[in-house]
């Protein structure tokens, strides 16, 4: 098989995705954005490292082409996108070590074996498929040993390596599912207090009538868990100290949630949580919004969960549930339980969204309603998320717009039952409140608002 022929069957056209819940392609989409996309994700994969630093940081180079293909972008974007990750990559090296079946285990969290691993993983894949090498190499019992622990490394990063494994999962992509398997066994486990021996074999009871919800609203009347006690606010590792000073006790709120029962409702408690918490932490009333680089993460991560459970057996999917609930609810832990403000969020008018600046043409002596000529939103909010240079944005975007499809109709009092206090006036314009709010908070830079002054909050 030639080199070509290789890449293209270990990376093919994008799939449309089919995961019960994951998003679908929008309008757009075409046979040569298509063959576009696929070329240069090829050209990433066989350029680039995983990591365009020492320190770890991650190449979002496939994840911002392959956001932006599924919402529909032109052929012509593609490759600016392209370029702009690909100055700051490093170069994927040849590996000093051939990695196998029986040395995996040895090098990991070595980032010069990087080329090993992937070429490890992408043949794994091809031999026994993307979901036997997800179970073997991540929710395994041998592939969570002391030391191995890729379950931990599987989250760690801020979840980069679910989300790049993720985005192989979703499109049916081998070739990304194995980088994303790589980035798992080369990324340090971060998680190694959460996942204890234990947390695979919880004999605890958990109840499953329980919210996501009513877990954070129980940490939210902890006063150890608050501000300055359930991490160091001033650590530059607070996900990791959060874990360290309050691990023990966060985790008998998170053995309290069960991940049995419908998928479905299961997968919506873990959206409205993870909206909740980059939401409504980052909101006060008459303040400029804050989008949390981390938090956000939490929202865009969420996106695949639907197409990694599909590949798991039932243990295991329950595991990644569990397993995601503790991320998330750590992470917000340690960026300090900011208090929500429900009631006041959505005491504003949502007519009144800020929306991308426009001129509005003159209508038409028919047209039906004349008052209201952007009928839809989304298509602004997302046409300027499409042309905006941090693919973070559009990441996070793209995440509120299938949410908002799914769950947009919801009404006021659909998570009445849940401990968390004003819940009752949440309903599913928390989706269409978020990405107006973010989208305004990182600028409009397609309507002309510079990007450079527009960074996300890292500290609240």
């Amino acid at each position: 098989m030639s080199e070509q022929d290789y890449l293209q069957r270990i990376i093919p056209t994008p799939a449309t995705p089919r995961a019960p819940l994951a998003p679908g392609l929008w309008p757009g989409a075409t046979a040569s954005s298509a063959k576009e996309v696929a070329r240069l994700l090829r050209e990433n994969h066989v350029k680039f490292h995983c990591f365009f630093n020492d320190e770890g940081f991650h190449n979002h180079l496939a994840h911002h082409l392959l956001a932006a293909y599924a919402l529909g972008c032109s052929e012509s974007l593609l490759k600016p996108a392209y370029d702009l990750h690909a100055e700051y990559q490093r170069p994927k090296k040849e590996s000093s070590e051939l990695i196998t079946d029986q040395n995996w285990t040895k090098y990991l969290g070595r980032h010069g074996y990087y080329p090993g691993y992937l070429e490890f993983f992408e043949s794994q894949i091809l031999q026994n498929g993307m979901a036997d090498c997800l179970e073997k190499y991540v929710f395994s019992t041998e592939a969570n040993q002391p030391g191995v622990e890729m379950f931990g490394r599987f989250f760690s990063g801020l979840v980069h390596p679910m989300i790049h494994f993720g985005h192989g999962a979703e499109f049916e992509l081998p070739g990304l599912a194995a980088e994303g398997l790589a980035m798992t066994a080369l990324t340090k486990n971060m998680c190694g207090g959460l996942f204890k021996p234990s947390f695979f074999t919880q004999e605890t009871p958990a109840d499953p009538q329980l919210h996501a919800l009513s877990v954070a609203a129980r940490i939210l009347k902890d006063p150890e868990l608050g501000y300055g006690k359930g991490a160091d606010p001033n650590s530059n590792a607070r996900f990791q100290d959060a874990i360290k000073r309050s691990g023990e006790r966060l985790s008998t709120y998170f053995r309290q949630w069960s991940p049995e029962g419908s998928f479905e409702a299961k997968h919506e408690e873990l959206v409205w949580l993870v909206s909740a918490l980059y939401g409504f932490s980052g909101w006060r009333k008459d303040e400029e919004f804050k989008a949390n680089f981390f938090t956000l993460h939490l929202v865009t991560s969420s996106l695949f969960i639907s197409s990694i459970h599909t590949l798991l057996p039932p243990k295991s999917q329950a595991l990644l549930l569990r397993g995601f609930l503790a991320t998330a609810l750590t992470y917000w832990v340690g960026h300090g339980r900011r208090d929500f403000t429900i009631q006041d969020f959505f005491a504003e008018d949502v007519h009144a969204l800020v929306t991308p600046p426009h001129t509005d043409p003159k209508p038409a002596e028919d047209a039906l309603d004349a008052t209201h000529l952007h009928q839809n939103p989304w298509f602004a909010i997302l046409q300027s998320a499409l042309n905006h240079p941090d693919e973070h944005l559009l990441k996070i975007q793209r995440s509120f717009a299938h949410y908002a499809a799914l769950y947009g109709t919801k009404e006021k009092g659909c998570l009445a039952q849940t401990e968390l206090l004003e819940a009752a006036d949440i309903d599913g314009t928390l989706f269409l409140r978020l990405a107006s709010l973010t989208g305004k908070a990182k600028a409009w830079v397609r309507e002309g608002e510079p990007s450079h002054d527009a960074q996300w909050n890292r500290r609240y």
